[in-house]
Formats: structure tokens, C-alpha cells, sequence
């Protein structure tokens, strides 16, 4: 596996993160994206794969060639609040951007709730970017970071600024366990206004992106546990989660597995696969 990250230029700050650039075989055939505190754009360099909506536990199992979606390009994943599943090609070569919740507003004028849960084809949101594959079907790390920054830089919206106000409740919410009414409050707004900006620039509010930071936290260091670990009590020791049916559910709410599962899971590939998930079969 070959893996690359890159700061992007200071006029990509603060709306994008980080650059990325990955060449390697899959350790699996399918993988479970699990969700974060982040919105990514991605550049499909290799054969086409698909993405698949999670199976409806509630209903019959439906084909995943009949629940798909293929991609060819690229594509752009807002805010989700569930896990995705990918279905890999035999060899993954991509670069990405690292979006901040609030990032897309820098780029579009879409509203940001439009794409909350929901993974679409780039071209839609970033006219013009399905021109960037064919320049770059034999890129190395620094020609594609170079490449996809200025493609980028050249689509900020002339003058834009982000609220003050929302750049600072997505960075406390992504490291700590706020109440949204204390985090207001030392915000010098009302709850309401919160959840309105957070709306209005992230396409979420504020007490959906803290759940989704606090289990994107929890993963992490769940991921780094010892072998032999208790998930329960172990897990709820590393989290706000009231009870263990509690975590549970949240647990699979938001990755499809049981903690139990997910540990075993993860525990087998390594930790640098916590929200990037190897699965042989395509399951809750």
C-alpha cells in the first residue's frame, strides 16, 4: 500500500484539510466507510467501483447490484450519519480533498443540507472535475496534489468568508463532549441560532455533527484497544453513552456492528483501518 498526505495551500484554509493520494490492493472486497467530521472529494483513478446503500434491516435484502451506484469519476460525500459500503476495484488509486463540514460554501452555492447523508457524482457540485482524470491517469503524489489544488483553488467563491461562529463550534464538537446550550452560551448565541449557522454552512446541525464526532472519536481509540479487550465495558468507559443497550444501538446505528463485531473486525487488519473497514461480505 502507498499512502500520501499533504497540507493544502494557504488559500485552500480553512476549508479543506488535508490532501491524500492512495495506490494499493484492497484488503477486502468490500469496505464500510464509517462517518466523521468531515466531507470528502474524490478522484477515481482506477477501474469503476460501487457504492452501496447499506441493507434496510427492517426489510427484505435486496440485491446490491439493484441498491448501488457506480463510479467512474468521482465523487462528493457531505456529512454522513450512517456508514457507506464500497464495493473495491482490484487496485485503488485515487487523490481526495478533506473538506471541514462547513468547506463545501466555500465552492458552491448549493446548500450544504442537499448533500447531508448522501454521496454524488463530483461533476454535479464541481463542474468541470472528470477533466482532472485523464491529466492525471499517471500521477505521482505531488503532480496530483498540485493538480487537484488548483482545480480547487480556482472554484472558491470570490470574497467568501466563513461565520466565525461555525469554524468554532465544528472545532470544539470535533475534539470534546459539549452540550449544545453550554457551547452557545459561550458562543454568545441562543441554542436556536446555533442549530440554524450550523444548518445554514454545514448542511447539519449541531447536535447531529456531535454525535457523529463523538463515535468518530470513540472508533478511534476502540480501534487502538489491546486484544482481549471487554467491548462494552471498555467502550463506554471512551465515550458519553449512558448504558450499554445504549451504545449499542448507536454503535450499529452508525457502523452496522455490534462493538463486538467491530472489534473483531478492526482488531484483524490493524487500526489504521478504524473508519475504513475491511468486509467479505456485504452485511448490516
Amino acid at each position: 500500500m502507498f499512502y500520501q498526505e499533504s497540507p493544502p495551500p494557504p488559500g485552500l484554509q480553512p476549508f479543506v484539510t488535508q490532501l491524500w493520494f492512495v495506490r494499493a490492493e484492497p484488503r477486502a472486497r468490500y469496505e464500510k466507510i464509517l462517518p466523521g467530521p468531515s466531507a470528502h472529494l474524490i478522484l477515481n483513478l482506477s477501474d469503476p467501483y460501487r457504492l452501496i446503500n447499506p441493507p434496510d434491516a427492517g426489510a427484505a435484502a435486496a440485491s446490491s447490484e439493484a441498491n448501488s451506484t457506480e463510479v467512474s469519476t468521482g465523487f462528493y460525500a457531505g456529512l454522513q450519519r450512517s456508514y457507506l459500503i464500497s464495493e473495491n476495484p482490484d487496485q485503488l488509486f485515487n487523490v481526495g480533498a478533506r473538506l471541514t463540514p462547513f468547506g463545501l460554501a466555500a465552492f458552491t452555492s448549493q446548500p450544504p443540507s442537499l448533500f447531508q447523508n448522501r454521496v454524488v457524482d463530483a461533476e454535479s457540485v464541481f463542474p468541470g472535475f472528470q477533466d482532472l482524470r485523464q491529466s492525471l491517469a499517471n500521477a505521482q503524489p505531488e503532480q496530483a496534489f498540485t493538480a487537484l489544488s488548483t482545480f480547487l483553488q480556482q472554484r472558491l467563491r470570490p470574497g467568501y468568508q466563513t461565520d466565525p461562529r461555525t469554524e468554532k463550534a465544528t472545532e470544539i464538537l470535533a475534539r470534546d463532549d459539549v452540550e449544545i446550550s453550554v457551547l452557545a452560551a459561550d458562543l454568545g448565541i441562543s441554542t436556536s441560532t446555533l442549530e440554524r449557522i450550523m444548518m445554514r454552512d454545514c448542511g447539519a446541525t449541531a447536535k447531529a455533527y456531535s454525535d457523529v464526532c463523538r463515535f468518530n472519536r470513540m472508533v478511534n481509540q476502540a480501534a487502538a484497544l489491546p486484544k482481549g479487550s471487554v467491548p462494552g465495558r471498555e467502550l463506554l468507559q471512551l465515550a458519553d453513552y449512558y448504558d450499554q443497550p445504549h451504545l449499542i444501538r448507536s454503535f450499529k446505528r452508525f457502523s452496522g456492528f455490534t462493538p463486538t463485531e467491530y472489534l473483531r473486525v478492526v482488531q484483524s487488519y490493524g487500526a489504521e483501518y478504524a473508519t475504513f473497514v475491511p468486509v467479505d461480505e456485504v452485511i448490516g
